[in-house]
């Protein structure tokens, strides 16, 4: 009887969650098509739409709006487990939190913890818009995990929380969808845009996770911080002649403060991950390629707990099918190997294929994370241990509160207390490494949970020489190699071995301390500094009031007050107080009023009229040039191919900029056979005349990076780039902090002191004949990351101010705004917009 009832029961079940399941409506029923279908995809509206169904058709499901993209679209995140797990998911986040932090833990409480706790696993989706099959993908795999009720579906619900971003670029996949809707049926069925998939930032939204500068990075942190989970899934799709799918474990090298259990897990996890597709007959899944674990800016989880497990599958037209014969496959996955020992065999490849590869890859993790849920909990525990325990040097960082740009420092201790660093600040004096310091003193201790992610941002860089095979040359990086905060953003760090004694306090936001106006009745002029980013915050909104600003060429005194050059004034009007208080707002600032003529000789300019080159080449650089011009506030217009072709542009500019870009891309531009006429060709042998008639009439040009090369090659300017045509042997430097010494008689230079540091990325190195060397490497240039051929660098040009007719062309040789990273040289950028906007004149 017993047996009966058990049976009956069991049927009861079964019947109720085949009958939940019916319930639960497909992603094929509400789309009208199977997922991955051939010239088939679902859009943002569509994907947001289909999980928030889920969210209310399934108890398992739930979807939350964590907040806007960059363009205003809902950022969705889905919370997937059993049914129990959603009854105590505010438990289970807390023993995240509880054991990220063993200092708190009493004793035998960690292994209460480890036992009750779930595996996390986070899975983002089609970061890179273009590589779209991961978010299509997601619609299927959410469905299924609420639909299904095989056994192994089960042992995820009970033992994962499963945190899914279905569209980690939401702006990016609507413009991506759109677009090749568009043009489905012709020629450039499948091709690029000629515009980023992401409103600034485009490819190089997957490497923002240490400076945070992007609405869907912070959006993503929020969660990735909530819930600190054990394995990230990061989905991406690569070139179509390669492996069908590419999983960990990555190639040397590590970045060093990673902790090795973290890396033992990566292998694991991708080698689980490889087996399970090879055991499903799908062939060219390879491992130990290509990709390595260097730098944070794609990896914030390496230093939080988790394990950030890249794949990357061979692409699609978007979404049409291509055929990929045996003969144009890559000869390293041609044949059986120990990182591949299944080879695809050539032939149809398909969005479908994608999705199916792409689905079978985060099963297979959710997988092993059921199975060793407790081993995945545990090693969190003792990865977080081991970092509160650790007793190596150094034993802190020290951030004096005295800095030439204070606003910039506590800028960086933000982005370190965004990645849960802990921040200490000193109530009294100090002493450690055998210099004093005062009250409020910035200290940031190793030993703490995220000691790890402070270390690998605030120290130094080495990055080991890897050669391709024995005597062979040095291997090329994956990404940039430097990535010193202190360095790039001009901030004091004093790195001390020993331990000290300090009473401090733990601070809980950084602020900055409000501003300083120091009203003086009867002032003529209002004077404040140029050492600092605000500054130049200031500067604008001043302009954006119709103020003329007056940029002292020599330094001058007033009242027993010495300013040096760079200074700016503004003469008085009877608003000027009012103004003063309004553009401060938010700024770290000093206005003193003077009352007397400085009689000095002073740059003197309005309002630049800006005008950024905008190529269809969707150009990164220029996306990043855009958010940093508007992050500090400087008005620009986007210049087209077509603007520069109709000419007068003296009209409206008095200074353009070109972006980093090759001379090619700016002079032919994209392919008529690859993009719609509208789009095709570059600014061509009219445009190249427009903008000489530009800078001979009085205009600026400023070039950064490599569209140096368009200056010298276009404009015959007398600048040559010695870094031009030496072979890679001779000369490589792959994303490096070099420092350089700076002209202080230049207004380029203004607001820093003679020795500076600038990050240099297939930069330009030149040799000046004609106009200004501003800005020289140093002897020993390398501070962070590698460099090969220093010889070919050392005592040549970084920066050169050359006169063309009445005007000028700058060439600023490296990446001034990399990233909207290298804060400390911004300046360099921005004082050649308004020194190429600028008068000299006596006042």
């Amino acid at each position: 009887m017993r047996k009966i009832k058990a049976f009956l029961g069991l049927i009861i079940v079964l019947f109720l969650f085949q009958s939940a399941a019916a319930e639960i409506r497909s992603p094929q029923d509400f789309l009208g098509f199977k997922v991955g279908a051939d010239r088939k995809l679902a859009d943002m509206n569509q994907i947001i739409d289909y999980f928030m169904i889920l969210g209310e058709q399934s108890p398992l499901i739930e979807v939350e709006e964590v907040g806007k993209t960059s363009m205003g679209n809902p950022f969705i995140v889905a919370v997937i487990t059993s049914e129990d797990n959603h009854k105590h998911l505010e438990k289970y986040r807390q023993i995240q939190q509880k054991l990220a932090d063993p200092r708190k833990l009493k004793s035998g409480e960690a292994e209460k913890l480890i036992s009750e706790g779930k595996a996390v696993v986070m899975v983002n989706c089609s970061i890179h818009a273009t590589e779209i099959a991961a978010c299509q993908m997601s619609m299927e795999l959410a469905y299924d995990m609420a639909a299904k009720r095989d056994k192994t579906t089960k042992e995820i619900l009970d033992n994962v929380i499963l945190i899914l971003t279905p569209m980690h670029n939401p702006d990016g996949i609507q413009m991506v969808v759109d677009w090749y809707k568009k043009y489905l049926g012709t020629k450039y069925e499948g091709g690029r845009m000629p515009w980023l998939y992401n409103k600034y930032v485009g490819h190089d939204n997957n490497r923002d996770w240490f400076m945070f500068t992007q609405k869907e990075t912070k959006l993503t942190i929020k969660v990735h911080n909530a819930w600190h989970p054990h394995v990230i899934v990061d989905m991406h799709q690569m070139g179509s002649t390669g492996p069908r799918l590419f999983v960990p474990p990555y190639v040397d090298p590590y970045e060093p403060n990673i902790d090795p259990i973290l890396r033992q897990e990566v292998a694991m996890m991708g080698t689980f991950m490889a087996t399970e597709l090879t055991s499903e007959g799908k062939g060219g899944v390879m491992h130990s390629m290509g990709f390595d674990a260097w730098t944070p800016a794609r990896a914030y989880h390496h230093y939080h707990g988790g394990i950030r497990i890249l794949t990357e599958a061979a692409s699609v037209k978007i979404a049409t099918p291509i055929d990929v014969p045996w003969e144009r496959l890559s000869p390293q996955v041609k044949q059986e190997s120990v990182s591949m020992p299944l080879p695809w065999k050539g032939g149809k490849w398909t969005l479908r294929d994608i999705v199916d590869y792409d689905y079978s890859a985060v099963r297979a993790a959710l997988t092993n994370a059921a199975r060793l849920r407790e081993n995945w909990v545990r090693n969190f525990y003792l990865i977080f241990r081991k970092a509160v325990e650790q007793t190596e040097p150094p034993y802190s960082y020290i951030i004096p509160e005295k800095q030439r740009d204070l606003s910039t420092a506590l800028k960086m201790l933000d982005i370190l207390k965004t990645g849960g660093v802990e921040i200490h600040r000193a109530k009294k004096p100090f002493t450690a490494g055998g210099f004093e310091y005062p009250e409020g003193t910035f200290i940031v201790y190793m030993a703490q949970p995220f000691g790890g992610f402070a270390k690998t941002l605030l120290e130094p860089q080495v990055y080991p020489e890897i050669r391709e095979f024995q005597g062979g040359p040095l291997k090329t990086p994956y990404d940039v190699v430097g990535h010193t905060l202190p360095f790039l953003m001009g901030v004091e760090a004093v790195k001390v071995d020993e331990p000290f004694e300090a009473e401090t306090r733990l601070v809980k936001g950084i602020t900055k301390p409000a501003p300083v106006i120091e009203l003086k009745k009867g002032a003529l002029f209002y004077v404040w500094g140029h050492e600092s980013n605000d500054d130049i915050v200031a500067a604008n909104r001043l302009l954006d009031k119709g103020y003329t600003i007056f940029w002292a060429a020599e330094e001058f005194s007033s009242e027993g007050m010495l300013y040096p050059e760079g200074t700016m004034l503004i003469r008085c009007s009877d608003r000027t107080e009012d103004d003063l208080k309004a553009v401060s707002k938010n700024l770290l600032i000093r206005f003193r009023g003077i009352e007397e003529e400085p009689g000095i000789k002073a740059y003197v300019f309005r309002k630049p009229r800006i005008g950024l080159y905008k190529s269809w080449t969707a150009s990164m650089d220029e996306g990043w040039t855009r958010f940093v011009l508007e992050q500090f506030e400087f008005q620009y217009k986007s210049l087209f191919d077509k603007d520069i072709r109709a000419g007068n542009l003296a009209e409206d500019f008095d200074v353009i900029i070109f972006p980093d870009l090759s001379d090619r891309a700016i002079f032919q531009g994209v392919p008529e056979e690859s993009f719609p006429p509208e789009y095709a060709g570059g600014i061509g042998e009219i445009g190249v005349k427009n903008m000489e008639d530009f800078i001979q009439s009085g205009g600026t040009l400023v070039t950064m990076n490599s569209s140096s090369e368009f200056g010298i090659k276009r404009l015959h300017i007398g600048v040559e780039d010695r870094a031009s045509g030496l072979r890679r042997d001779e000369f490589f430097i792959p994303g490096s902090l070099l420092a350089v010494i700076n002209d202080r008689d230049h207004p380029i230079t203004y607001g820093y002191g003679r020795d500076a540091v600038v990050f240099f990325r297939r930069s330009p190195v030149f040799k000046v004949f004609e106009g200004r060397s501003v800005v020289k490497y140093a002897p020993e240039a390398l501070l962070s990351g590698w460099i090969s051929g220093e010889e070919h660098l050392t005592g040549h040009s970084a920066l050169a101010d050359v006169p063309f007719g009445k005007g000028r062309v700058i060439l600023i040789g490296f990446p001034a705004q990399y990233r909207a990273q290298s804060h400390g040289s911004f300046k360099y950028f921005f004082n050649s917009l308004f020194y190429g906007a600028s008068t000299l004149k006596d006042m």
